[in-house]
């Protein structure tokens, strides 16, 4: 057999977390996004679905908890790339309602710019509701596809996580992804992250103070 060694070259990293939630936190989260979702059409009061849009959740003391999960999930993150930097800060957050049979009911193909990183998490979800999926970022990956005898993580094109309530995904702002429809209501809660720091290599003419 020949001795063959694996070098994983350039990966592009998902985390996935855990929050606990305090005593009635959960359903007061899911109360307020649903109540800032009622918005007046037409002199009517009707549910807006999709994105909100106050994306200054993390500002509310309701979340202060859940900010905190995504930060020190976050700290950690940088803590394994080795990255330098002076802090975290979140730039905005902001609530997730999709219903099936609705023309909100997924989100199309996406990134998340100016920040970078993102994430969302679960406060709604069964095993009805729609995955977050994400694209394989190498444009030259889908040029020649072998048949597979089997999906696996080397020779898939997407990667999808299950909604499921208390967990959430942290990702690279500019890591495309999607939800496709899903099948029951799901309430989530979406968020984007800057690094407060030094960009480049000093001396580079291309590096900055962010």
């Amino acid at each position: 057999m020949v001795n063959v060694e694996k070098f994983e070259a350039f990966p592009t990293c998902i985390y996935r977390f855990k929050h606990e939630f305090e005593k009635n936190e959960r359903q007061n989260i899911i109360d307020l996004i649903i109540t800032e979702s009622i918005v007046e059409k037409n002199n009517k009061k009707v549910q807006r679905l999709g994105s909100q849009l106050d994306d200054h959740l993390h500002e509310n003391p309701l979340f202060k908890k859940l900010s905190d999960t995504i930060l020190e999930s976050s700290h950690d993150l940088m803590e394994e790339h080795g990255y330098e930097y002076d802090s975290l800060e979140i730039t905005n957050m902001w609530g997730n309602i999709l219903k099936p049979n609705s023309l909100k009911s997924s989100h199309q193909p996406h990134t998340h710019s100016n920040n970078f990183l993102s994430g969302t998490f679960y406060i709604k979800a069964s095993s009805n509701t729609s995955s977050i999926i994400f694209f394989d970022p190498r444009p030259q990956s889908s040029i020649l596809k072998p048949r597979k005898k089997e999906f696996n993580r080397l020779n898939s094109d997407q990667m999808s996580f299950d909604s499921q309530i208390g967990y959430g995904v942290i990702f690279p702002s500019w890591l495309q992804h999607w939800v496709p429809q899903t099948k029951e209501e799901r309430i989530s809660i979406a968020w984007n992250i800057i690094v407060r720091g030094d960009y480049g290599e000093a001396g580079d003419l291309q590096n900055a103070h962010i």
